[in-house]
């Protein structure tokens, strides 16, 4: 009778410290996720209003060139971190497709396909896990390959999110 008492009360104990530590997880989740969405906004302020409007001109001015480097640069981070286990899914989903739509936008596309034959000529960043994600999609380019079970321990997969 006390042991079952005692293994009870463990058992609540352990569960009591996973979901703990699943909370510290998701608070240090949404760290990184504010932090890199300041990134973002900060990017987005430097380009210029024919950069923000979509426009179709291939004139992109150096400023816009560069604000739209540091965007794809940003975009591997990203995903660098998701493969890391830094970012949520839900949060990977979104970011994702945001990525596919801004990378089809015509001074980003631009300099994106500029950006992709570069590593070959000159040794620059390879974009691994952008080009991945561009040819394969969401779902086949995740470069998160770890259990649901572990996910969700780690506080990257849940009914609600991050």
């Amino acid at each position: 009778m006390v042991s079952d008492i005692a293994l009870i009360v463990t058992a609540i104990g352990v569960i009591g410290v996973v979901i703990g530590l699943r909370q510290s997880y998701r608070e240090r989740l949404r760290q990184f996720e504010a932090m890199y969405v300041q990134r973002y906004w900060t990017i987005l302020d430097e380009l210029s209003l024919d950069a923000l409007r979509g426009s179709s001109s291939y004139k992109i001015d150096e400023r816009d060139e560069k604000a739209i480097r540091s965007y794809i640069l940003l975009c591997e981070d990203e995903l660098e971190l998701r493969k890391e286990g830094y970012i949520a899914d839900s949060t990977y989903k979104l970011w994702a497709d945001g990525m596919l739509s801004q990378l089809k936008q015509p001074m980003f596309k631009y300099v994106w396909q500029r950006v992709q034959k570069e590593p070959a000529e000159s040794g620059t960043f390879p974009y691994m896990y952008l080009r991945d994600l561009y040819s394969r999609g969401i779902k086949d380019a995740d470069p998160l390959q770890i259990s649901a079970r572990r996910r969700w321990v780690r506080g990257l997969r849940g009914p609600t999110g991050v």
